[in-house]
């Protein structure tokens, strides 16, 4: 597992489970069967395919991951069954098919050809920071986050998060640091893209990629009046990531520090290699979010505990 996207949730108050708490309120929130007229089921499994345990602990890293099992049945392929039912009718008892009969024709087609058709399974990884109290969510969306901590929030009965608030607007921080490295947190580098966005109603938007950030042509924008809303970052030789004006990650690689130790890992032993890619990961990104939060004065966090 290495995640890709980070979407963070900070508690309220301290977290109150404890890592058994969570097997078990997890375990009653099991993704069941998506059965034959299931339109889509949703629930919790196992972070390691072929294991019982809901979750998977390290270093107080609590991984556990939301599955959703959705049936696709096609419109175009529905369309067409309807479309050829009614004209079996209209031929065969030489008639014109109501609108009212067309509805029922299309419920009792899709009645039909639901069980036959493909599931699609979507997992999403989601760690809670028991020593820190934030929830990270492995999605690019801010709406599909939020939609996997409400379910995250069932299954423990309470869950008290709210997104970063910053004191600090990031997008004129981020903008600042594109003019003046000097302003970056300690360990923190600019990459070589970013997203500047115009702060109007238009919001017109230029993406540069695979470009030395502090040409000319770069600065310009900025002097124009345009905002940095994502910029690509890396830190401490250790991992780069695309910063957005909520405090979001995205695209997150490893870069040669852990990445080594990423090649050497024993990919047979699947127990062992998320242990360690946990530890790996999870170690760095609690440093950035740790930096980052205090960087722009996040307000919200509760005091971090042992774990």
């Amino acid at each position: 597992m290495w995640i890709r996207n980070l979407c963070v949730f900070l508690g309220t108050e301290a977290f109150a489970w404890s890592a058994a708490d969570l097997e078990d309120k997890l375990a009653d929130a099991l993704c069941p069967e998506c059965g034959d007229q299931a339109v889509s089921v949703a629930g919790f499994v196992p972070p390691i395919k072929g294991e019982h345990a809901m979750t998977h602990v390290v270093d107080g890293l609590a991984v556990c991951v939301h599955q959703e099992i959705t049936r696709v049945l096609p419109g175009a392929v529905l369309n067409e069954e309807v479309e050829e039912r009614i004209e079996r009718i209209e031929t065969g008892e030489g008639r014109k098919v109501s609108r009212r009969e067309k509805a029922d024709i299309r419920d009792q087609a899709h009645f039909e050809l639901l069980p036959r058709a493909f599931t699609r399974s979507k997992r999403t990884p989601v760690i809670i920071d028991l020593r820190a109290n934030r929830v990270w969510v492995d999605v690019g969306s801010e709406k599909r986050a939020e939609d996997v901590v409400a379910r995250l929030r069932e299954a423990l009965g309470t869950l008290p998060v709210t997104r970063p608030d910053a004191r600090v607007r990031p997008s004129e921080e981020i903008s600042r640091w594109l003019e003046d490295s000097s302003t970056l947190p300690n360990g923190f580098e600019c990459g070589d893209r970013c997203v500047l966005e115009s702060d109007d109603e238009v919001k017109s938007s230029v993406r540069v990629t695979a470009m030395d950030l502090q040409r000319e042509e770069v600065r310009a924008h900025l002097a124009a009046g345009m905002q940095v809303v994502k910029l690509n970052v890396a830190v401490d030789d250790a991992i780069e990531f695309d910063l957005d004006e909520n405090l979001d990650l995205k695209r997150i690689r490893a870069l040669d520090l852990i990445q080594d130790d990423l090649d050497s890992l024993d990919a047979e032993d699947a127990v062992a290699e998320l242990t360690a890619r946990v530890a790996l990961q999870g170690e760095a990104l609690r440093g950035v979010l740790d930096r980052l939060y205090t960087h722009f004065g996040v307000a919200g966090e509760t005091e971090p505990k042992a774990a």
